[in-house]
């Protein structure tokens, strides 16, 4: 947003300019000083990012204050008392703080605290008196990598909690205890987790509330997992290292449908990213075909993939042919994959696709593109060895001259990475329209 524009919306929040502390927002700022902050007593809104606070020999107070936003190098640490004057905040965004290393017990203080995220920091333990929190709605823990145990039966109590996140954060407590603390939960609608174990995963199974509740789904190291089960909910999903997994199985509502012979189309609506790598008996990945809204594929290191779509064009029903497989892919990532030899077995528009990538796949002679792929204008660029590319075989040669300009040469060696997914982006569309305006404008109007 510019500049000019923030600062009369500001204004404009503001009763144009009488309540000029109404809300605060510092974008960049460099140093905030202790004295200014003393300015903000009456302030109902601060938003900060990039701007480190000067440390505080007294805590603030922010009577009137509704949701703090401190996100990005802010803060290293909190004075005794930081949160002992803030009775009515809702909403406390701390994300991006790797600095900050510790969590203060008065956290429990905040009885009308909404939401609380706390994802890439360093905090290393959660305050037991989080227990004290039964209005909060949101407890976002993303990327802590230090992050211990949670307290035993601490979520189980957090009575009002509809959405728990802990994606890419290396739990090193019992997965299957804090599954059972969320299956508790009355209101629990949205989890992202990572599992790290068989029986851990086979939890997650084994509850219809539990996996129709899961969008985010990262299975690391779980062995002897030859067998995912999937809800029509989940939206991203990572599997790595998990050398015995071979196929999907799609849970719906009173049945389980295998992936290759599915009656319902469009099982995995919801579906957007799909990350596979180091999964060694995996062949294929025929049920992504059902999957019609998947944005994100990257396939890497899986020894014995020979096809990611493996059925023929006549085996697909003319109801699942009118989605378009791949319509709306937008990068495709295929790294060390040393038998693949088809992506699919007909050609296809991909119309939405911006990137594809082809390193160490030496059995792929086709790329299954048809005439119209690249005249969307989306198409930016096709990644690979440059022998590769000269020995690909084209059915039509109008294909390889319109698709040849988008090449662009790099070594086999040098790995990219899955595209990194903002965790403010997947999560505003699923908070309360109070919640997203906030975290898009902090100038708007909120109402928790």
């Amino acid at each position: 947003m510019h500049d000019v524009i923030r600062d009369m919306a500001l204004w404009l929040a503001s009763e144009n300019g009488k309540k000029k502390n109404k809300f605060v927002v510092k974008d960049q700022v460099g140093l905030i000083r202790a004295h200014e902050v003393e300015k903000w007593n009456e302030t109902q809104r601060i938003s900060l990012w990039e701007s480190r606070i000067e440390e505080l020999r007294e805590p603030p107070c922010f009577p009137n204050i509704e949701t703090f936003s401190a996100s990005g190098k802010c803060i290293k640490s909190f004075p005794s008392g930081f949160f002992a004057y803030m009775p009515i905040i809702r909403v406390l965004d701390l994300s991006n703080n790797y600095e900050l290393i510790e969590l203060p017990v008065e956290i429990g203080n905040l009885v009308n605290l909404q939401y609380l995220n706390l994802s890439r920091t360093s905090i290393e333990n959660i305050p037991v008196e989080l227990k004290n929190l039964k209005n909060l709605k949101y407890l976002i823990l993303d990327n802590m990598n230090s992050l211990q145990p949670l307290p035993s039966q601490m979520l189980s109590v957090l009575s009002s909690l509809q959405l728990f996140s802990m994606f890419n954060s290396p739990y090193k407590g019992d997965h299957r205890t804090l599954l059972e603390d969320l299956e508790q939960l009355e209101y629990i609608n949205d989890i992202s987790i990572d599992l790290t174990t068989v029986f851990s995963a086979q939890a997650l199974f084994n509850s219809h509330k539990l996996q129709s509740s899961t969008r985010r789904l990262r299975l690391f190291n779980c062995k002897n997992l030859n067998l995912v089960q999937l809800s029509p909910y989940i939206e991203m999903l990572h599997i790595s290292f998990c050398h015995a997994f071979k196929d999907v199985q799609i849970s719906l509502e009173k049945e389980v449908l295998h992936s290759k012979f599915p009656r319902h189309g469009h099982c995995l609506y919801h579906l957007c990213h799909v990350n596979i790598s180091w999964c060694s008996k995996l062949l294929n990945l025929t049920w992504l075909i059902y999957a019609p809204n998947l944005k994100f594929l990257s396939i890497d290191d899986c020894g014995s993939l020979e096809e990611v779509v493996e059925i023929e064009k006549s085996e697909v029903s003319e109801l699942e042919l009118n989605f378009d497989l791949f319509s709306r892919l937008v990068s495709l990532t295929l790294i060390n994959l040393p038998k693949l030899r088809s992506i699919c077995r007909w050609r296809q528009s991909f119309p939405s696709l911006r990137e594809i990538t082809v390193l160490g796949c030496p059995r792929i002679r086709k790329l299954p593109f048809d005439s119209d792929t690249g005249t969307s204008k989306n198409l930016e660029k096709i990644i690979g060895e440059q022998e590769w590319w000269d020995g690909l075989e084209w059915e039509d040669k109008t294909i390889m001259h319109s698709l040849t300009p988008y090449f662009r040469t790099t070594q086999s060696s040098k790995r990219l990475e899955f595209p990194f997914i903002p965790l403010q982006d997947r999560h505003i569309s699923r908070f309360p329209r109070c919640i997203s305006r906030f975290l898009q404008a902090p100038f708007g109007h909120m109402d928790v």
